[in-house]
């Protein structure tokens, strides 16, 4: 069988749009990986001068935010002094209300610092 050059350049040319095809979707695939469920808030708070050592506060707050409504992933990282856990999306706790918390708990104000993000937030490994 006898292939001409315009067969043999159709069937490279096929060829070459079929990896290219093949290569862009993994391509696609890996990046969809880093994409974020966004039905839920990451959160998480950091009580300033290692104050979460204190045997007083911190058990206090412990139970305080363990109590809202749906938390999930509940960590603390007493060393660093931080807290992290998760809420759906849909929640009406806020940024203020957990300072408050805090606060209430009897943290000096400048000492609760609060992020919530919708991309889970880096933390020591989990015990």
């Amino acid at each position: 069988m006898i292939i001409t050059s315009t067969k043999r350049n159709n069937i490279l040319a096929g060829i070459v749009i079929t990896l290219l095809s093949v290569f862009c979707c993994t391509g696609q695939a890996q990046n969809g990986n880093k994409q974020y469920v966004t039905d839920k808030k990451y959160i998480r708070v950091d009580i300033g001068h290692g104050a979460l050592h204190c045997p007083f506060l911190s058990p206090k707050l412990e139970a305080t935010l363990k109590e809202i409504k749906d938390i999930e992933d509940f960590f603390i990282d007493r060393r660093s002094s931080y807290i992290t856990f998760e809420l759906p999306s849909n929640t009406e706790i806020t940024a203020e209300s957990l300072k408050k918390i805090g606060t209430d708990v009897g943290y000096p104000a400048a000492d609760v610092i609060i992020s919530i993000d919708n991309k889970p937030i880096e933390t020591a490994i989990k015990e």
